[in-house]
């Protein structure tokens, strides 16, 4: 999934479902250098056993108000364009889908459950076809009852304009040829897969076999819409919520202020709490900013939290201060950053290769705050990643971290070097670390043409085919526990769409996209994870990326905040069962 943008420095905890490699997830232990935890497998409840409501958490006190610190506003809130991982997180407040996953802060197993549906699905043919049962209670902000009617118009949206953002692996799925275009232009058309027998029941139907479907109703697509009340863009800030939390005031790039949703019955949550009486998210915070006001803790800012990690000059501060760091969480992410490489037009093979020799590892790795909040990446699977390989196509001089500025230069021999325009979200620190990656870069020949954009409208700009973009900044973790869902998203060729796209090195390669399917196609994916790290280094020799770092979560909360810890999904606090210390 995607990356936030606010800051090249956030980092997103998107540990895959049945990933390894997360810290001890637990305030203090932010150092850096702890060992490395495996996270427990992900249980899957089939059964519905999961209780509700959800049971309390301990020590916690209802009441007051959380503020929640952003460096910019949302990309999308409406549901079925949201695939940002901090919207995924915060979303958890006030959109609910058939599935939901619940996370245990002392390192307990994943569990995915039936969220809005009573389990996690049902099947008796292997796959081809689920049933999902709503519970009883579940209703929108209005007090009107949610049917499978309107979880069914949900991922009709998500085939439209207004989907085009999200994930679509639901939607190629039930409609392979992508036939289907959604309510508006294929109006009087039933969603390819889809039927509705009663109000309480929806059944999906595919042509081949979709264990994964549990994990894919789990994202905003499946979240219902009531078609009555649906608005297209104005969606976007008028929501209708379905969630423990609904919208009090939304003021765009500002501030979005929450409060309790009385038609939220927590009797029919088997995930959420609603402890605090009210959330405000201010998106007028720079990372700076955000960092020292957690930090101090006054007046609201002690009930507070980061959406970003600590920025590069503060660490060595919080590492320094025994208090602040009882209330800062460290952890390894699956998250991995990338320099897109957009080879539709960086059409040179050895150009693409020569931006990756002259990369230097070291001085970027110090420019986003050492080692307590990144590793250097050489792979486009992350390491927790089903079938990750360790290797470096592009190793540096002598085998250090520093680049190879001459092997570089000996690819660049007697070229014409384009000047690149050099795509990132406009904030502060983006600009700051963005300048130090093209200095190394530019050592061997390169230059730029610096393009920041607006961070609430990037990966709309980015994602547009049309882009003139030669160089852009991103990331990516899976979605769910197989190779396919990073190479398979970011590197498949038959997948590139006008806009919305998630290959934003725009690589097109016949055979690579014909591994992809092979891959794709095996039953059993033990066998083919195995051959992903293998395809991750024939994805490397084609050079669409630069593969930045591998990212660490190292971030703070407030004083009176408690019942929260790093998320194992979202690189957030969780929020779930979050609460202000009275």
């Amino acid at each position: 999934m995607r990356h936030p943008v606010r800051a090249l420095v956030v980092s997103a905890l998107v540990v895959g479902l049945a990933a390894t490699g997360c810290d001890k997830n637990t305030g203090g232990t932010g150092t850096g250098n702890e060992p490395e935890k495996a996270q427990s497998a992900i249980v899957v409840d089939y059964k519905g056993e999961t209780p509700t409501p959800a049971p309390e958490v301990e020590g916690a006190t209802p009441g007051g108000k959380l503020t929640i610190m952003q460096e910019g506003d949302f990309e999308h809130l409406s549901p079925q364009q949201i695939y940002v991982s901090n919207a995924l997180a915060y979303a958890n407040l006030f959109h609910r889908q058939l599935t939901g996953y619940i996370e245990d802060g002392k390192g307990g197993p994943l569990k995915l459950v039936g969220d809005l549906a009573t389990n996690a699905g049902e099947t008796t043919d292997n796959g081809k076809t689920w049933k999902y049962t709503l519970r009883e209670g579940v209703k929108f902000e209005d007090g009107t009852p949610i049917t499978s009617k309107d979880v069914a118009y949900g991922i009709a949206v998500s085939f439209s304009t207004y989907g085009v953002q999200g994930p679509q692996y639901l939607q190629t799925a039930l409609d392979p040829e992508r036939a289907y275009k959604g309510p508006f232009d294929s109006k009087g058309v039933a969603v390819p897969g889809v039927t509705t027998p009663d109000d309480k029941t929806i059944v999906f139907t595919f042509a081949t076999p979709h264990a994964e479907l549990p994990y894919l109703v789990s994202y905003p697509t499946a979240t219902p819409i009531s078609e009555a009340k649906f608005t297209k863009e104005k969606y976007e800030t008028a929501f209708q919520s379905t969630g423990p939390y609904k919208i009090k005031e939304y003021k765009r790039d500002a501030y979005l202020d929450l409060e309790k949703n009385p038609n939220w019955d927590p009797k029919s949550d088997p995930i959420r709490h609603a402890y605090v009486d009210t959330v405000h998210f201010d998106f007028t915070v720079d990372g700076e900013s955000e960092t020292n006001r957690v930090i101090a803790g006054q007046g609201d800012d002690a009930a507070s939290i980061m959406t970003g990690n600590v920025v590069p000059a503060k660490i060595a501060e919080v590492k320094g201060n025994a208090d602040v760091m009882k209330r800062t969480i460290s952890a390894a992410t699956p998250f991995v950053r990338y320099l897109y490489i957009n080879t539709q037009r960086v059409t040179d093979l050895q150009v693409r290769q020569a931006l990756n020799y002259a990369f230097d590892r070291d001085a970027y790795i110090k420019a986003v705050g050492g080692y307590d909040v990144a590793e250097p990446a050489s792979t486009t699977l992350a390491p927790v990643v089903p079938g990750y390989k360790k290797f470096d196509e592009y190793p540096g001089a002598n085998g250090g971290s520093n680049g190879d500025v001459e092997k570089a230069k000996s690819l660049l021999q007697g070229k014409t070097v384009p000047k690149l325009k050099f795509c990132f979200a406009n904030t502060p620190v983006n600009q700051t670390v963005m300048a130090v990656i093209q200095g190394s870069l530019t050592k061997a020949g390169f230059t730029f043409s610096s393009s920041p954009i607006d961070p609430a409208a990037y990966y709309t700009t980015v994602g547009d085919k049309t882009t003139d973009c030669d160089i852009m900044a991103g990331g990516w973790a899976q979605d769910f526990p197989d190779g396919d869902s990073t190479l398979g998203v970011l590197f498949d060729g038959s997948k590139i769409v006008d806009k919305g796209n998630n290959n934003l090195g725009y690589l097109n390669d016949a055979a690579i996209n014909a591994k992809l399917l092979e891959l794709r196609g095996l039953a059993d994916r033990s066998q083919a994870a195995a051959q992903y790290g293998d395809l991750d280094q024939q994805i490397m020799k084609a050079a669409p990326v630069i593969p930045l770092r591998y990212d660490r979560f190292f971030s703070i909360y407030g004083s009176k905040v408690g019942g929260t810890f790093a998320s194992p999904l979202w690189a957030q606090f969780n929020i779930t069962g979050i609460y202000v210390k009275s």
